[in-house]
């Protein structure tokens, strides 16, 4: 009896698949004698297919181990794959194609139905993410632009272009810049600050402002201007003069006690202004001129040694600065008051440039 049994047992799992064969020609799907030359294999009235070791769903040649056709029917989300909790059925991982957008855009989002879409997390445990490239070297690694509609927080500090309201802020233990009061929103373009409060920015019209100084690697101000000839006849040091001659441009100082004195060419400002900031070509052809503040100037000693704190004027020798003596020459010819000795000769000392 035991081996009737078990004989009848094997007979009908012999049976299966041609009983299998038969349920899928009843659905109206190819049965697999018809699809032997794919080597593929429907499962009952499904639309699930296998073959050569890939499964489609929805079509009859998967490209990959897995692959799914069809559109998603949801209006705001995608709804190809789909990954439920057990413990939850509520909560749900949507990932596919937004195909009633248009460019189509891939989308995967989390949400409890009936609570609130939650939290993504990528790359917790380890490795980075790269957008656009296949080797990200940091933990977000972009390569192209970034478009950010909000802000970007650091641990200590916080980057903020837009500032659209103050709602966005009341997780990050609420704006305390009381700056940010103004009626200025939308027009911040680049916002700096530490432990979420505004200290530094830079609006749509491109003015920067500050909450503290200014601390540069130079100390003089300086405005870039064209000169007559050639830029390569200018170096840093020589002490220049307006040029009568020429509508915008400056040249060396050539007379004793010019009034036309205007300034030294700058070595290294600490801050250079000009009427293009954004045209950088512009500053090939121009000298940083510096107005105000310590620089490092050419001097002689043609009228007499020249000790600190002495008035500088204009010299005779081209680019050179001297000790000032005439006193009535000396209205309007100042440019500045030496720190530095130069007991004969010439060369290069810190000048305070004080022109008047």
């Amino acid at each position: 009896m035991k081996k009737f049994s078990l004989f009848v047992i094997m007979l009908a799992l012999g049976a299966l698949p041609a009983l299998s064969q038969t349920l899928v020609a009843a659905s109206g799907v190819a049965a697999p004698a018809q699809m032997n030359a794919q080597a593929e294999r429907g499962y009952m009235n499904s639309e699930i297919f296998e073959g050569n070791g890939m499964v489609g769903i929805g079509t009859r040649r998967p490209l990959g181990i897995l692959h799914i056709v069809g559109d998603n029917n949801q209006p705001d989300r995608a709804n190809q794959f789909v990954i439920s909790s057990r413990n939850n059925p509520n909560l749900k991982l949507y990932l596919g194609i937004r195909t009633d957008q248009n460019p189509p855009v891939a989308q995967m989002s989390l949400v409890e139905e009936g609570v609130a879409w939650r939290n993504l997390a990528l790359a917790i445990n380890g490795g980075n993410l790269g957008v656009g490239t296949l080797t990200p070297a940091e933990k977000l690694d972009v390569m192209g632009n970034v478009n950010v509609s909000g802000s970007i927080f650091g641990h200590t500090a916080v980057f903020d272009g837009s500032r659209p309201d103050e709602q966005n802020y009341r997780d990050r233990d609420r704006w305390r810049d009381r700056d940010d009061r103004r009626d200025d929103r939308g027009s911040v373009i680049l916002a700096l600050g530490f432990n979420h409060s505004r200290v530094f920015r830079v609006d749509a019209n491109g003015s920067v402002y500050a909450a503290k100084g200014f601390y540069p690697g130079g100390v003089d101000y300086a405005e870039s201007v064209a000169v007559t000839g050639a830029r390569a006849q200018y170096t840093p040091g020589d002490v220049m003069a307006i040029d009568k001659d020429s509508p915008d441009g400056f040249a060396l100082a050539r007379q004793p006690y010019s009034t036309l004195v205007a300034g030294v060419y700058s070595t290294k400002p600490g801050v250079l202004a000009s009427t293009h900031p954004l045209e950088a070509e512009k500053f090939d052809a121009e000298v940083p001129l510096a107005m105000f503040g310590i620089v490092p100037c050419k001097v002689t000693a043609e009228n007499g040694p020249i000790e600190r704190g002495d008035l500088l004027v204009t010299s005779s020798r081209p680019g050179y600065a001297m000790r000032g003596t005439d006193k009535q020459r000396m209205l309007g010819a100042i440019l500045g008051k030496a720190l530095d000795p130069l007991p004969s000769g010439s060369g290069t000392i810190r000048v305070m440039l004080s022109s008047r």
